[in-house]
């Protein structure tokens, strides 16, 4: 796997990141004996190349709207919180 020259910043970050794990999981393979948590190292950094060997051409974020919502400052009606229980001071009861 090497670092295309079509891809976006973002996913040409992504991919010399695996790389990079690709060769430190490789050199721990290859330095110690291979244990369950050494082979599941391995096969998950195969699975996220893969991963995003399929990825292939991402569309464009859409920008998001800013969307304000105002709180109202007035109290709320005290008989809102008749039958409700103080949070982390137990019951009433």
């Amino acid at each position: 796997m090497s670092v295309r020259a079509n891809e976006t910043t973002e996913l040409a970050q992504v991919r010399r990141a695996l790389l990079e794990l690709d060769r430190a999981v490789g050199q721990l393979q290859a330095q110690h004996t291979e244990t369950l948590g050494v082979r599941r190292l391995v096969s998950d950094v195969r699975r996220l190349i893969e991963d995003l060997d399929e990825i292939g051409e991402l569309p464009p974020a859409r920008a998001e709207e800013a969307r304000l919502h105002y709180v109202s400052d007035t109290p709320y009606p005290p008989d809102l919180w008749r039958d409700c229980d103080d949070e982390g001071l137990g019951g009433r009861r």
